[in-house]
């Protein structure tokens, strides 16, 4: 049995006090040393006139060494130590030189040498009694960064992470001193400033966790080698790269009740050359992989970055125009796909919802098994969506985003400088989730909230120097990882294949729209709405040269004929005169004035012509070409657009002068005739 702990005889008692003494013996060991030295050196020494001076030289030597040596300490700890060595070396000199006991020298010994030996036994004392309790370990740091008596507790390591519990003195220090602190830190563990974090307890103003992380695995490249999870669900981790401490970077689109998290949609900001294509391919990838999701995606680039997944996408366009629809199909998705939901017993997305219906609960038809097919999770993409908002105003996304997350679908919004001055704040503030890459430091406020920079992020230190580096604040996420950059996957030209291979995947066995949703994308889009077209489609024939542009003449067969004088009979009468053809060709507006009916019908085949071809938004300069055909000005073509939109044939876009064509209704007459 431990006699110091459980003893209760003379022998445990002595145990128990001689532990307690231990650490305050060396000062008074150290006194007894000076003295038994002045014994021996002054029966040696005392005549002797060198070792005066040697004695003296001795004295000063060892206490500036004392000073000197104590420069790392605390200037209080320095300065007592360079008085007691002060103090016991001018006592030796002159007890060897005099002799312990001649006039003061031993009363000196007795008085000034019990009293250092006091004060450093008092300031062990003080320094067991403050960590007795709280065990600090931080060997001055804290005191060092202007954090004077502020405890660093217990530390959990990880691999490549240091989590250390901070606290705070009492009613002098809060959680909002310590972020102006990390610098230093940062300086005195001689680490990047990014590697150290602090993440506040939010049920304390005085506590929290110091993050810490040595080494930065993020200096080393890694390339995308293909989707993480193939065939699984939209449901599942999006994994699109790794932390700093080598744990993967993921992020969440629907919401999962059992967890507490909500549908979100998502920010993907960075400046040019920060890698926010690369973050882009990342996170489409593994969209596209999952078997219960569909896409549609805005690309005024061209799709420059994006080619090789075009086969997967269920609906793809460029800016402009195409986008516009895009975004009023959008609009009209939404309350169709509530209701839907609605009607089958789901508050939210969650994967059942995409497969058949085949529980009695989730029926629409209260009683019986509906077994109406699954609505998969929705994803709508603007890239360069800067361009798109200057096209249709900054509020085009606000009724999307403000509406979508209940109709079981996500916004992706991708720009490279989210100020209000781009968007609206309704939508800003509608996008709660950011992927924010490198940007310049007048930026950060717009991607990242101020809680986490004051925690340590800093996206303006990597601008584009360090392309892929990010930070992700997203729900799913643990607050405590907001403040941690990661870096995503580096997408470089051997991706290619593997990319082709996935839209073929996709193509294959990914999902497709549900028949709700591609009835309200075709009621807005009409034809410029195709859905995923599958793998063994054939691609149009290319159009065949005209012999005028690519042929010689000598190849041509038969005399050379324009295609619109094609069928021309020579031999028949030419037409009797028109209204308008007296018309002076200068001076006045050009063109022939039809009859009422006759306008209508003209305009009308017009208007299903480009609806035919997809094009859903026109203006008056896209009637130039068919005016030219039919002999018409183009005051009468504006006067016919205002006389359509009053019939329900056009709305008025966000853009002065353009128009959306309101498709006609599957199976209707017009429709019919149409086609």
């Amino acid at each position: 049995m431990n006699t110091r702990e459980g003893g209760s005889g003379a022998g445990g008692v002595g145990n128990y006090l001689l532990h307690r003494a231990k650490p305050h013996l060396p000062p008074w060991l150290g006194m007894a040393g000076v003295g038994l030295a002045g014994v021996l050196g002054h029966d040696r020494w005392a005549a002797s006139p060198a070792a005066a001076v040697g004695l003296t030289l001795t004295s000063v030597a060892l206490s500036g060494g004392a000073w000197v040596m104590g420069k790392a300490a605390s200037k209080q700890r320095r300065l007592h130590s360079a008085i007691t060595t002060a103090a016991g070396s001018a006592w030796l000199t002159a007890a060897c030189l005099a002799g312990p006991t001649a006039g003061p020298v031993d009363d000196a010994y007795l008085m000034g040498g019990s009293a250092l030996a006091l004060s450093w036994n008092v300031r062990i004392f003080m320094r067991t009694s403050d960590t007795s309790g709280e065990g600090s370990s931080d060997g001055g740091l804290m005191e060092k960064i202007g954090l004077a008596r502020a405890q660093i507790r217990a530390a959990r390591a990880e691999p490549n992470r240091v989590t250390a519990r901070v606290g705070l003195v009492p009613g002098e220090q809060t959680n909002d001193d310590v972020p102006r602190t990390l610098p230093r830190i940062a300086s005195a563990l001689n680490l990047p400033t990014s590697a150290v974090r602090y993440a506040p307890d939010p049920d304390s103003a005085r506590e929290g966790d110091l993050v810490i992380v040595p080494e930065d695995m993020l200096n080393q490249t890694e390339e995308w080698e293909g989707p993480s999870n193939l065939g699984g669900s939209i449901a599942d981790p999006l994994v699109i790269g790794r932390y700093d401490d080598g744990a993967p970077l993921q992020l969440w689109l629907p919401g999962d009740p059992e967890a507490g998290r909500n549908t979100t949609h998502l920010l993907i900001a960075g400046g040019t050359g920060s890698g926010k294509g690369d973050a882009a391919l990342n996170l489409q990838t593994e969209i596209l992989s999952r078997r219960d999701v569909t896409m549609v995606f805005s690309d005024p680039k061209a799709f420059q970055d994006f080619r090789p997944l075009l086969p997967a996408y269920d609906w793809a366009v460029e800016g402009g125009a195409p986008s516009e629809v895009m975004v009023a199909a959008v609009q009209a998705a939404i309350p169709a796909r509530t209701a839907w939901l609605g009607a089958h017993g789901y508050r939210e997305w969650v994967p059942e919802a995409a497969r058949e219906q085949r529980d009695p609960k989730r029926s629409c038809r209260p009683g019986t098994v509906c077994g109406c097919p699954g609505m998969p999770f929705m994803v709508t993409w603007w890239e360069e969506a800067a361009n798109t908002l200057r096209f249709i105003g900054d509020d085009a996304f606000t009724g999307i985003t403000q509406e979508a997350r209940s109709a079981g679908m996500s916004v992706v919004v991708s720009l490279q400088r989210p100020s209000y001055d781009q968007m609206s704040t309704s939508t800003r503030a509608a996008l709660p989730s950011v992927v924010a890459l490198g940007c310049a430091s007048d930026d950060e406020g717009f991607c990242l909230p101020d809680e986490v920079l004051a925690a340590g992020a800093h996206p303006g230190a990597w601008r584009n120097r360090k392309p892929g580096y990010c930070y992700i604040v997203s729900s799913g996420i643990d607050e405590d990882r907001y403040a941690s950059p990661g870096r995503t996957w580096r997408f470089t030209p051997r991706a290619v294949d593997t990319m082709k291979l996935l839209a073929l995947w996709a193509q294959r066995h990914g999902a497709t729209a549900d028949s709700v949703t591609a009835h309200a994308l075709k009621s807005v889009a009409g034809a410029a709405y195709t859905g995923r077209l599958a793998p063994d489609t054939a691609a149009p024939p290319a159009p065949q040269a005209r012999a005028d542009d690519d042929q010689d003449v000598d190849d041509v067969d038969g005399l050379l004929v324009d295609p619109e004088d094609e069928g021309i009979d020579e031999e028949a009468e030419l037409p009797k005169p028109q209204q308008g053809d007296d018309t002076p060709l200068f001076g006045r507006e050009a063109g022939r004035k039809p009859s009422p009916e006759e306008s209508r019908r003209l305009f009308a085949q017009a208007l299903d012509e480009f609806e035919g071809a997809g094009l859903m938004v026109v203006g008056p300069k896209d009637f130039m070409d068919w005016c030219d055909r039919h002999g018409l000005s183009r005051p009468w073509v504006s006067a016919r657009l205002k006389e359509a939109a009053m019939e329900g044939r056009l709305e008025q876009t966000n853009t002065t002068g353009r128009w959306r064509i309101v498709p006609r209704p599957v199976g209707s007459p017009a429709a019919l005739t149409a086609a």
